[in-house]
């Protein structure tokens, strides 16, 4: 998990209107929307009760500390999606036990090793870095129109590309993986090849798909591997993961990768075949996820 700064998420609570209106322009959907679609969730459903749904979070002090106002802009989030949610007024154990004893439905709470959110009623565990990876692939799927039969290159096969990678499949992506450990994207390739780590309701469709043609293939050049895709998930910790002079007009990239992998004029290139943040569609996921797990999201981030 990247470590956030305060300079990266200031802007984020009085920007959401705004950022929902540019995800609603390039996807269709609201930032709720493309959180529904990764977990499989009936937005409308979700809609007539997330409000009864409390979520409570927990400042955690140990490690390098609090992020200033990253509490604060969590909550911002989820309110803005509808949840009752609030900060803990006591950070650490103490906190976690105030929630449980107010009987709040939820807790998220982030070190220095992770993001999690926790379900106190079912005890169901979501990490971010799988949230993160699967909303954003689910956004590639959206931008597209459906990504089915389409090649998406994953760039970064850490847990964020990975999770995105389970979830392209399972939309009936073929892929190519790239990473600068060449071990990290075969050792992906083998986990998908086999199904590891897939939910057990996909994992039936995806290893069909793959004896079907689906391909998974390692790509080795950075340069030839973005230059034959058109769809890109960039899941990196680099800052010049994609080359403008490599970005083309039929390019979409869908980047929960920090920081950004792409620069200020291949951004402008993209403009709104481009779609990254550091923070708000990670947590969206993961409050879907949380909320509400019956029929609509068994299986999402188990």
């Amino acid at each position: 998990m990247t470590r956030l700064k305060t300079s990266d998420i200031c802007h984020i609570p009085p920007g959401l209107k705004e950022y929902n209106q540019q995800l609603l322009a390039g996807t269709g959907r609201t930032l709720l929307g493309i959180a529904c679609h990764a977990c499989g969730a009936d937005e409308i459903k979700l809609k007539n009760r997330i409000n009864s749904f409390t979520i409570h979070v927990v400042p955690i002090t140990t490690g390098q500390g609090i992020i200033s106002n990253f509490s604060e802009t969590v909550t911002a989030i989820l309110r803005f999606l509808g949840f009752n949610a609030m900060v803990s007024d006591t950070p650490d154990i103490t906190g976690v036990a105030k929630s449980f004893e107010s009987r709040a439905d939820a807790i998220m709470m982030a070190d220095d090793q992770g993001f999690v959110g926790i379900n106190l009623n079912n005890r169901l565990v979501v990490d971010n870095s799988e949230a993160t990876g699967r909303v954003f692939a689910s956004a590639l799927d959206l931008m597209a129109k459906g990504i089915k039969n389409c090649k998406v290159l994953v760039l970064g096969c850490g847990p964020v590309g990975e999770a995105a990678a389970h979830r392209l499949l399972s939309f009936g992506a073929g892929l190519g993986l790239y990473d600068i450990d060449l071990a990290a994207a075969h050792s992906l390739k083998e986990k998908l090849s086999i199904g590891q780590g897939i939910e057990p309701d996909i994992e039936t469709n995806i290893k069909t798909d793959i004896k079907k043609g689906i391909d998974i293939v390692v790509e080795t050049s950075i340069v030839r591997a973005v230059s034959a895709y058109d769809f890109i998930l960039e899941a990196t910790p680099s800052v010049d993961s994609i080359p403008h002079e490599l970005i083309t007009a039929h390019l979409h990239v869908a980047a929960p990768g920090v920081p950004l992998g792409i620069s200020k004029r291949g951004c402008q290139m993209l403009k709104d075949r481009l779609i990254h943040d550091k923070l708000e569609m990670g947590v969206a996921a993961m409050a879907i996820s949380l909320s509400f797990p019956g029929e609509e999201t068994r299986g999402c981030f188990e």
